[in-house]
Parts: structure tokens; sequence; C-alpha cells
């Protein structure tokens, strides 16, 4: 039954511990995050099954150390977080899909168009650029055309409608709506 009393101390401790090395979900994290909770997870484990409490302890604290001291490296030292971390990778510019990054993270073009779904934009042609980031996650940048309309930019556009002065022309879709809609293009392949 000692292992319960011991589970009650790790496990806070190890709690404690991770709360230190900062605020993210599995998402946002890093590779070495990841890394340093799955050591924390496995010294956790151990400690309960055979390795003693301030062992586990002592390592567990060294663990989250080094996490912390990377991320003090990463903030001093630009170069340093490049190699930790990576950067983001371009996978769009222009409105066109560039092969190579996607190669090179073994992503596919389906699973790229899946993530614009997920945001709302059905079609590529209205992303300027876009990134797969250093956590995986999706950036981009609209086409100047398909950005919403702000606050400011409506307020400009009511006031010319009051002052009775033209408006400015939009540019006229050439007859293609539906092209490349990422929508679509799914809801056709599965007719």
């Amino acid at each position: 039954m000692h292992f319960v009393g011991e589970a009650l101390i790790i496990v806070p401790a190890g709690y404690v511990l991770l709360r230190l090395a900062g605020k993210k979900t599995v998402a946002e994290m890093t590779t070495l995050e990841i890394i340093t909770t799955l050591a924390i997870g496995t010294l956790i484990s151990h400690a309960i099954n055979e390795d003693g409490v301030m062992n586990t302890l002592i390592a567990m604290s060294v663990v989250v150390s080094l996490l912390i001291l990377a991320q003090y490296i990463q903030l001093k030292m630009g170069w340093f977080e490049r190699i930790l971390v990576g950067k983001p990778s371009i996978v769009v510019s222009e409105g066109q899909i560039l092969e190579r990054p996607l190669k090179k993270m073994r992503m596919t073009k389906q699973q790229l168009e899946m993530r614009f779904r997920q945001h709302g934009i059905n079609s590529i042609s209205k992303v300027k650029t876009a990134t797969i980031e250093a956590n995986g996650q999706l950036g981009y940048e609209l086409q100047p055309n398909a950005e919403p309309v702000t606050y400011e930019e409506m307020v400009s556009l009511l006031n010319q409608v009051m002052e009775g002065r033209s408006l400015p022309s939009l540019p006229q879709q050439e007859g293609k709506q539906n092209s490349g809609n990422l929508f679509t293009i799914i809801q056709d392949k599965r007719r």
C-alpha cells in the first residue's frame, strides 16, 4: 500500500512541474514540450512501480528544468529556436499550392485543402500566402479581394453613399464561381 502514498506525492508534483513548464494545449506544444510531458508521465509510472519518490522528483525536476532552460535560450537566441522548434513552411503562394514543401512534410494536397475548409476557406485562389507553422497549425493571409470588410471600411462606404459619391467598383468574377471551391469539390466527389 506504500505506492498509494507515493502516488499522492508524485502526481501533484508532476502537475506542478508541468504547470511551470508552461500553459499550452497539446496542439500548440513543440516537440520538446511533448517529449517532456511524456517523460514526466513515464517517470511517474516508474516511481509508483519501483524507483522511489525522491529519485523520481529529482528526475522530473531535471527534465522540466531542461525544458525551461531550452525555452529561455529560445527567447534569447533566434537561431536556437529554429533548430529546436523548426520554422514555418510556405505551402501556398499567390493562390497556388506549392508541391515541394508539402512533399517534405509528407502532407497531401487533400489534407491541406481539409485544413482550409476547417477555416471556412472555399478556394485556394483566395489565399495569398499560407504556411504550416512549426507546431503543425495552418496560418494564412487572404488575397486583398477576399478579405472581410472591416468596420472602418463599412463606415467609409456608408459615408460615401450618404454623401451621394460614387462607390468603387468591384472586380467581376468571370463565370467561375464554383470552380476551385473546396466544399463543392468534396460534394462532387460524393456523387
